[in-house]
């Protein structure tokens, strides 16, 4: 039986290193812009037409901080905010501008590659061991309501569609 205690710090010390080593890809694609500018650019680009408040709930900002990031990303010519004319004018849709597509590219080709650069060190057994593993584990990271949103927040949607996102079934959900 290994040494719980051991177990527990190399898995938060992986987890840290990881979170660091995507960190800093990401920030290298990022042109000064914060994490939470990426999480907006890959949210707004896998759901276009999202609302400030549901843009909020993703990326477990403030509103007022939420509105200040998407003023940044509007002023950098990344997004553009449409004014729905039906129910509410004040309520704007975001998407992302072609500038925006690139941009949101970028970040998740360059997570990409340190998760894949990681993964190329094991067998393809090896692998599905360790994904078979992580999505046996990730839904009890998970809390409840909102939480994989944020959870999945940097996530490539294409990749891990919905239906078969770990984070997005948790335990008992």
């Amino acid at each position: 039986m290994p040494d719980d205690a051991r177990a527990a710090n190399i898995l938060a010390a992986f987890a840290l290193a990881l979170t660091d080593k995507v960190g800093d890809a990401m920030r290298e694609t990022a042109e000064g812009r914060s994490p939470a500018a990426m999480a907006a650019l890959i949210q707004i680009g896998f759901e276009p037409g999202l609302s400030i408040e549901r843009l909020r709930a993703c990326i477990a900002l403030s509103h007022s901080a939420t509105v200040r990031v998407a003023d940044q990303l509007e002023a950098a010519g990344l997004i553009e905010r449409r004014r729905g004319a039906a129910k509410d004018a004040r309520v704007a849709a975001l998407a992302l501008t072609p500038a925006g597509e690139a941009a949101m590219r970028q970040s998740l080709a360059a997570r990409q590659e340190v998760s894949a650069r990681l993964l190329g060190l094991l067998t393809p057994r090896e692998v599905e061991t360790f994904l078979g593993l992580v999505e046996r584990m990730l839904p009890a990271a998970v809390g409840p309501g909102a939480d994989s949103d944020v959870v999945c927040r940097l996530c490539d949607l294409e990749a891990c569609p919905q239906d078969r996102c770990p984070a997005a079934h948790r335990h008992g959900a």
